[in-house]
C-alpha cells in the first residue's frame, strides 16, 4: 500500500511507504502507528511549511496555534538531532514570547513536553517532547497519512 497526502504538492514530495498503521483507540496514548519515522517527519515538515504559507498569504493575525507550532517544531527537531532552547521554541511558535511561554507551560502540564536545564549554562533550558508527546504526535500524524488514502 502506498500513502499519498492531500497536502501535496508542497516543496518536497513525500516518500511512499508500505507500512500499515496499527489500529489505535480514539484517546489512546499507547498505540504507535507502524509508519516509518521519516514519513511522519516529512508530514510534520509539510504541515509546518503550510502554516507558514498560510500566514504569508492570508496574514498571521487571522490564525494563531502556538501549541501546534511548538509540537511540530519539536517533533521535527528531534528527528534532525537538534536541541531547542526555550527561546528557540518561542521563536518557532511565531507568537509573542509571553504567549509562547504560556502555551509551553500548558504543554508541559499536559505531559507532552519537558524542560531540562543546560548542563553548561544553568540560565538556559532545553525543551523536548516527552515519550508520551512523541507517541501522540506520531499517532496523530499517522492518522493524517491514512485519512488521505
Amino acid at each position: 500500500m502506498t500513502y499519498a497526502l492531500a497536502l501535496a504538492p508542497l516543496s518536497a514530495p513525500l516518500v511512499g511507504s508500505t507500512a500499515v498503521a496499527t489500529p489505535a483507540h480514539k484517546n489512546s496514548d499507547t498505540a504507535f502507528p507502524a509508519f516509518p519515522q521519516a514519513l511522519l517527519v516529512q508530514l510534520a515538515k509539510r504541515l509546518y511549511e503550510m502554516r507558514r504559507m498560510r500566514d504569508e498569504v492570508l496574514g498571521d493575525a487571522l490564525f494563531s496555534e502556538p501549541s501546534w507550532d511548538i509540537l511540530l517544531d519539536l517533533f521535527i527537531s528531534e528527528d534532525e538531532g537538534r536541541q531547542l532552547s526555550v527561546s528557540a521554541v518561542c521563536i518557532g511558535a511565531r507568537s509573542p514570547s509571553a504567549t509562547a511561554l504560556r502555551y509551553l507551560t500548558m504543554l508541559q502540564d499536559a505531559g507532552l513536553v519537558e524542560r531540562t536545564r543546560d548542563e553548561r549554562d544553568a540560565r538556559r533550558s532545553h525543551v523536548r517532547l516527552t515519550a508520551s508527546g512523541r507517541r501522540r504526535m506520531a499517532t496523530l500524524l499517522g492518522r493524517l497519512v491514512t485519512s488521505g488514502s
